[in-house]
């Protein structure tokens, strides 16, 4: 080369950036109650990539973005919103299972406590925080496998 710049011997390490782990479900039910459902888009589409990066898709079975799902329930007046979340759950579900994270969140969770909860009005809040919960816990250990590298 005929001109040496400083830049020319240095090597950038790409280091992934750290996943958030501050979820709280109260902040997203005010949020959702304040701004009549809007907020849960700026809540979930985050979520949904986070858990793409935490487990990635197998077997061509990605998670379809929130903002599709929340387009497509308008049409199917919200029924399309529980299959996302049914299989949002089972990602999550997996992804415990596949980090070896012991905690109490599985797809019975969001029948019992998401689908018939609604009956006592307290079970989706219950759900979206045991949600919230098995999230902040993934992302936790796929920061800490991050700075064990």
């Amino acid at each position: 080369m005929a001109y040496r710049y400083p830049y020319d011997e240095e090597k950038v390490e790409y280091k992934p950036q750290k996943l958030r782990t501050d979820r709280k479900m109260w902040k997203m039910m005010l949020l959702h109650i304040l701004t009549f459902g809007i907020s849960s888009i700026f809540f979930f589409i985050p979520f949904s990539y986070e858990l793409e990066k935490i487990s990635p898709a197998r077997e061509r079975h990605k998670l379809v973005n929130y903002a599709v799902a929340y387009i497509a329930s308008l049409l199917t007046f919200s029924v399309f919103l529980l299959f996302w979340f049914y299989e949002m759950t089972k990602r999550v579900e997996q992804a415990l299972d596949e980090r070896d994270i012991h905690y109490d969140f599985s797809t019975s969770t969001f029948y019992g406590w998401y689908c018939l909860g609604t009956f006592i009005i307290v079970g989706p809040f219950i759900y979206f925080h045991k949600l919230c919960t098995a999230m902040n816990l993934l992302c936790e250990d796929y920061n800490n496998k991050l700075d064990a590298k």
